[in-house]
């Protein structure tokens, strides 16, 4: 299986979307900011932000944020709401979005069960949408 490019979260877009969605994040290392700054609580905004995004990097970023806080959802439900929003716009998206997806797919651990929550879904998101 060829991997996708690797793709990178921003500062630019660190520093917008920090700004735009109003979070609260300080420490000058961004090392895997778009995994810890999101809020499971805030989901909505997020998409909803997503959608009126038009730049490719923070849109990238953003969905880093939205996959994240979908994989914190507490309740069942709540995970499969958001999920099926997620998997949606990363179809309609998915050559920005096929590094986020190939990592999340977690190829690299043969058991399932040691990956994310959402990652039995991007990999059939990956199976379906990766042409090359």
């Amino acid at each position: 299986m060829k991997e996708p490019n690797l793709r990178f979260v921003t500062r630019k877009a660190i520093e917008d979307l920090t700004i735009n969605l109003n979070l609260q994040y300080t420490l000058s290392d961004y090392q895997d900011w778009e995994f810890i700054v999101g809020k499971s609580e805030d989901i909505e905004e997020y998409i909803n932000y997503y959608t009126t995004e038009v730049d490719e990097d923070n849109k990238f970023a953003l969905m880093e944020i939205i996959i994240q806080t979908t994989e914190d959802q507490t309740t069942e439900n709540d995970f499969l709401k958001y999920l099926k929003i997620v998997l949606k716009l990363l179809k309609e998206n998915f050559r920005l979005h096929e590094y986020s997806v190939f990592y999340w797919s977690c190829f690299e651990n043969e058991n399932i069960e040691d990956c994310w929550k959402v990652s039995p879904f991007m990999r059939e998101l990956w199976q379906k949408c990766n042409i090359s």
